[in-house]
């Protein structure tokens, strides 16, 4: 600052300069924000590609490229995060871009979350058809019996089930009555193979096996209900084989310091890959079986241990509807790992049936998955 002639001037030099540098450091910033987020949606949208191509093919042709779909509905999510973006900078032809491919993915997002208004069943439909599906863990526990006891249902599938643990199961409901229905067999190692199970208080009529499955894990029950019949096939697909171990290096993001992250992250995908395409050998032997069944009305339920975007999940349910797409509400999810993201549990309706409810019912915590419970009616028309 000077004095002349009674005047006082500022050097305004040093200001400008400075206003130069910050808007040089935001324009940098902005600049540095946008290459990422064009690589983000570079990355989203070649992720939605491979899940939208996933689950019409076997796993086999694909390799390591079909485990993308795990994380299909955080792809979705940072898809929708970039839209915003570009909103906000007012990049509109990158916004038709990104807006492409939300609606690419907003499929597979349906599969995930959906939004149902639902009516009063008692009301409009006084009778129905309740169906539990529950992997339960080889857990012997009064608590697991009383809390499905309080859903009243018609028919329980039960996967991880126990038998020899002496355990009543029949006690599922006061009113229920217990019928065995599979045949004791034995698996390639010659151990006796118990892992699904089917109560009902309807009578079955029929029982048996899909032999021809690997490892036996299918089981299927005639139910006389309402002078009609109903196949019920229970599933307990071939696990993906992620322990504890893999669950907490990926939750507690371990990976980030672990030395020996790129051989753990190797070991957890080939192990998904191997196991998902032995799970697509078993889904194709399952959808044989719904073929060989037809016209009879059919209920498909079980741990398919695939998500909504696998071939696993599309070959099974391919001539049946996912009850949950009918009548959910809300994100679902019946995994209580990986951050709770993951559908694996199904119940599956053929055309004869109405849905007219579904749930996961998140408190009861007992096993690694919750139990799927739906309420349907068969369709007179």
């Amino acid at each position: 600052m000077a004095r002349t002639n009674g005047y006082v001037y500022r050097d305004y030099r040093k200001g400008r300069s400075g206003n130069k540098k910050r808007r040089f450091s935001l324009s940098l910033l902005i600049f540095i924000v946008d290459i990422i987020m064009a690589v983000a949606l570079f990355a989203t949208a070649t992720a939605t590609i491979i899940c939208s191509i996933t689950p019409n093919n076997d796993p086999a042709s694909l390799g390591i490229i079909s485990t993308v779909a795990l994380a299909a509905p955080i792809i979705y999510v940072i898809m929708l995060c970039v839209l915003f973006y570009w909103i906000v900078r007012w990049k509109w032809s990158l916004v038709v871009v990104t807006l492409v491919f939300v609606i690419i993915g907003s499929f597979s997002a349906g599969k995930y979350y959906r939004i149902y208004f639902k009516q009063p069943i008692s009301e409009k439909y006084p009778s129905h058809l309740k169906v539990v599906s529950y992997n339960i863990c080889n857990l012997n526990r009064s608590e697991i019996v009383d809390s499905l006891a309080n859903h009243a249902p018609n028919i329980v599938c039960l996967q991880e089930y126990k038998s020899d643990s002496g355990f009543v199961w029949n006690n599922v409901g006061a009113k229920h009555r217990y019928k065995k229905n599979r045949q004791i067999n034995t698996t390639a190692k010659g151990e006796a193979d118990f892992s699904c199970e089917i109560f009902t208080n309807l009578p079955i009529i029929r029982q048996g096996l899909i032999d021809s499955l690997p490892r036996f894990n299918a089981i299927w029950a005639d139910i006389l209900y309402d002078k009609d019949t109903i196949r019920v096939v229970n599933l307990h697909l071939k696990s993906t084989t992620i322990t504890a171990q893999d669950m907490e290096f990926v939750e507690g993001h371990k990976y980030v310091l672990d030395s020996a992250r790129n051989s753990k992250i190797r070991s957890i995908t080939d192990r998904l890959v191997e196991n998902s395409i032995y799970r697509g050998a078993q889904a194709r032997k399952v959808k044989e079986f719904i073929e060989r069944s037809q016209p009879m009305k059919i209920i498909v339920c079980g741990d398919f241990n695939d998500t909504p975007l696998s071939y696993t999940y599309k070959t099974i349910a391919q001539q049946l509807t996912d009850t949950f797409i009918t009548a959910g509400n809300g994100y679902r999810y019946t995994f209580n790992g990986f951050f709770k993201l993951l559908p694996i549990d199904y119940i599956l309706a053929s055309k004869h049936f109405n849905v007219l409810s579904y749930e996961a019912d998140y408190t009861m915590g007992f096993s690694d998955h919750y139990p799927v419970i739906t309420r349907m009616r068969i369709n007179k028309d």
